[in-house]
């Protein structure tokens, strides 16, 4: 996901930089039905510092997370 530098903002707000963030997601079906599924996810693989213009947060300095690794189990039934 490539996102570009914010620089129309509101009064209050500040301006911030553009970002580049890399991820995989890989899964994998443990029987022939696909019922027990793995799926292993990793998010900002760089582990870029980067600040979202859109968050919620009030604080627009406040440094996003870094790299983060996932692991799921997902059993459809």
């Amino acid at each position: 996901m490539a996102v570009a530098r914010q620089n129309r903002v509101a009064p209050e707000e500040e301006i911030t930089d553009g970002y580049t963030l890399l991820g995989f997601q890989v899964g994998y079906r443990l029987n022939f039905n696909g019922r027990h599924v793995l799926i292993l996810r990793l998010e900002n693989a760089l582990n870029t510092l980067y600040r979202d213009h859109l968050s919620r947060v009030e604080d627009r300095n406040f440094v996003m997370p870094g790299r983060n690794l996932n692991l799921t189990y997902r059993w459809f039934f």
